[in-house]
């Protein structure tokens, strides 16, 4: 038996779902705002739910939380600058402890679209949130964290980063956090900006990368159910409100040409 409730023109099918993905079209809401085509996939086995997309620019941008273990991987893929004669691509990733919004991930493997072709825009933006990376870690103990992120950082290896702060709310024992810790950056805190130095400068610089997800499901919403005798009965699924928001990950290069990007 399969029981469908509309929710404008999202459907939660209340079906068992191992995993589902759903892509969507997504926006700002402006007028000459970019239209993104967004997956965002739940897998009930692993607990985790991705959001991934391609920007304008080429970058590909992957989003995955692990609910189990509260913690949040982002994965930057950006293509070489074929003017300064960059080949292939870099991979980087950082760690971010889970903000808690995010609907369930088995209500995400239920969400369906009435009609593929149309473009979403969020109900609520939820500001930008900036985080500081001063500690590369150790790529070959990354499973002490969560057990996804091997896999999703493998071609990053050397350029995953993250936070004392957020180590510390992730792994809660202070041995096992130092075992990880690849490199802190002592100069974080006074070292320049990429963008205001040279390409050719061999000083190291603060990088930024930044991503906005225009669309994402961040809370259920739930409808009264009226029995037959017009009394007030039980509460049941009706819904999704939808959020956007924006990241910055900020982390220490070696030299500005490795973070070509970024403009001053």
């Amino acid at each position: 038996n399969m029981r469908i409730l509309l929710s404008g023109c999202l459907i939660l099918l209340l079906c068992e779902v191992c995993c589902a993905e759903l892509i969507v079209n997504v926006s700002k809401g402006s007028q000459q705002a970019n239209v993104f085509r967004q997956s965002i996939e739940g897998n009930v086995t692993q607990d985790s739910i991705t959001i991934q997309f391609l920007t304008p620019s080429g970058e590909h941008i992957k989003q995955v939380t692990d609910m189990a273990h509260k913690v949040t991987v982002t994965v930057y893929t950006i293509p070489g600058e074929q003017d300064l004669g960059e080949s292939g691509y870099k991979v980087v990733c950082f760690l971010s402890s889970y903000l808690g919004d995010l609907i369930p991930t088995e209500a995400v493997t239920k969400l369906r679209q009435r009609h593929a072709s149309a473009v979403r825009v969020a109900e609520e933006h939820r500001g930008n949130t900036v985080q500081e990376n001063p500690i590369l870690v150790d790529y070959g103990k990354m499973h002490h964290i969560s057990p996804l992120i091997p896999q999703l950082c493998r071609e990053a290896k050397d350029q995953i980063y993250s936070s004392e702060g957020v180590l510390k709310q992730l792994l809660k024992n202070p041995a096992k956090m130092s075992s990880i810790i690849t490199k802190k950056s002592h100069n974080y805190q006074s070292s320049r900006r990429c963008g205001d130095d040279s390409l050719n400068s061999t000083e190291a610089c603060t990088c930024g990368l930044q991503h906005c997800i225009w669309w994402f499901p961040c809370a259920l919403k739930y409808c009264r159910t009226d029995t037959e005798d017009g009394s007030v009965g039980g509460e049941h699924r009706c819904g999704i409100r939808t959020c956007s928001k924006c990241f910055t990950h900020k982390y220490e290069v070696r030299r500005p040409s490795e973070c070509s990007w970024d403009d001053p």
